[in-house]
């Protein structure tokens, strides 16, 4: 059977979630050899307006590049979660960042409350790392893509002489997601 995975990341703009799909899905497909396609969209005001962004990961041919039924929904607004729960397959993964406050109680999935924003300024003094930090978070949580394939499509991505601090916001997604499944007591991936 082939494989055959979707995640939806969505917020608002200037939270950089486009940039994030777009690294994930470079990382699968250049650096994990899989196929993939991102696909996005956002309101006419780039900033503060609703943002989506989506990735399709497979092993085989991609023809339809919107995701339909959603395997992991990752939403740093309430409005963004209220609007695409609903894509979310009965077992998929939700992870919201904790300014979501009505996360709903449902058995169907793996759900996931992460301070973001906090963790972003707090440990990166950037607020513009969360998008990093989220990618640290999915690849601790989800095997689907490679972390160290993550960790060079970032490098490949941004600005020189910044992976310090990306490297930083990145591996901070991978200690909490770590700590959060401990606290749980679930498996990796």
């Amino acid at each position: 059977m082939a494989f055959r995975y979707t995640i939806r990341l969505c917020g608002a703009g200037g939270q950089g979630l486009i940039q994030a799909a777009r690294i994930l899905a470079e990382a699968a497909a250049i650096y994990d050899n899989k196929n993939a396609a991102e696909s996005c969209s956002y309101g006419p005001e780039a900033r503060g307006n609703a943002s989506r962004a989506e990735v399709i990961i497979s092993d085989e041919a991609i023809d339809y590049p919107k995701a339909k039924a959603i395997d992991f929904l990752m939403a740093m607004t309430q409005e963004a979660y209220d609007k695409y729960i609903k894509d979310l397959k009965p077992d998929g993964i939700i992870v919201a960042d904790s300014c979501i406050k009505n996360l709903g109680k449902s058995k169907e999935y793996r759900v996931f409350s992460v301070p973001f924003l906090d963790i972003a300024e707090k440990e990166c003094g950037n607020l513009s790392m969360i998008n990093i930090v989220a990618l640290g978070f999915f690849a601790e949580i989800n095997r689907v893509v490679g972390k160290k394939s993550i960790r060079q499509a970032i490098l490949a991505r941004i600005p020189k002489k910044s992976e310090d601090i990306y490297i930083k916001a990145y591996e901070a997604g991978l200690r909490i997601a770590s700590q959060q499944l401990d606290e749980k007591g679930e498996k990796r991936g």
